[in-house]
């Protein structure tokens, strides 16, 4: 880590990133509606691919996330991370802009059968390379929310799950849609 400014890194290299994923453990991500299995609770990984519904930009990422049901019922919590690698066909400058962000969310889901869960969630950015330099700092970014649904089924006895969300970022007034395959462990 190059610059310290009061007593927070602004910069990253991608060793230091590893470090921050031990310390921040909270992402709105369709991923996060892995359903817990039997009294377990569940870590998963997923790819996701998403569409802007509001301006010309695609966005692809990857997230990690734990879930655990609630005590007996339908309901289960998650926490999570996520990377988002958005593009952005500008108009006024006839380029295109990349930039990078990792959130952290929370989520709230409802089982509805073993196969299919409905849930929500509340993101916040908190770290992008959207300067200059292009190096990841920490940032104060945007709020999301959304609505997500998940399907969950088995290749041989390996779990995996499909999800779509619609999203809408709070602080930019945009929505998205985006769809997500997931690999669900047991733990």
């Amino acid at each position: 880590m190059k610059n310290i400014k009061n007593g927070f890194p602004t910069s990253f290299s991608l060793s230091s990133l590893f470090i921050v994923f031990m310390f921040w453990n909270t992402i709105l991500s369709a991923q996060t509606l892995d359903q817990p299995l039997k009294d377990k609770g569940v870590f998963g990984v997923a790819v996701s691919y998403g569409n802007q519904l509001d301006r010309n930009a695609s966005f692809y990422g990857w997230s990690v996330d734990y879930n655990k049901q609630i005590g007996k019922g339908p309901f289960a919590y998650g926490i999570g991370v996520m990377w988002d690698n958005e593009t952005t066909l500008s108009n006024e400058n006839r380029g295109i802009e990349n930039t990078a962000t990792f959130n952290c969310a929370v989520t709230i889901n409802y089982q509805i059968n073993s196969k299919w869960s409905i849930g929500t969630g509340l993101a916040k950015g908190v770290m992008d390379n959207d300067q200059i330099s292009r190096q990841y700092q920490w940032t104060d970014g945007d709020w999301s929310t959304g609505l997500m649904v998940c399907y969950q089924f088995k290749l041989g006895k390996q779990n995996f799950n499909i999800s779509g969300s619609y999203e809408y970022n709070i602080s930019q007034k945009e929505t998205s849609l985006s769809f997500d395959l997931g690999y669900v462990i047991p733990w």
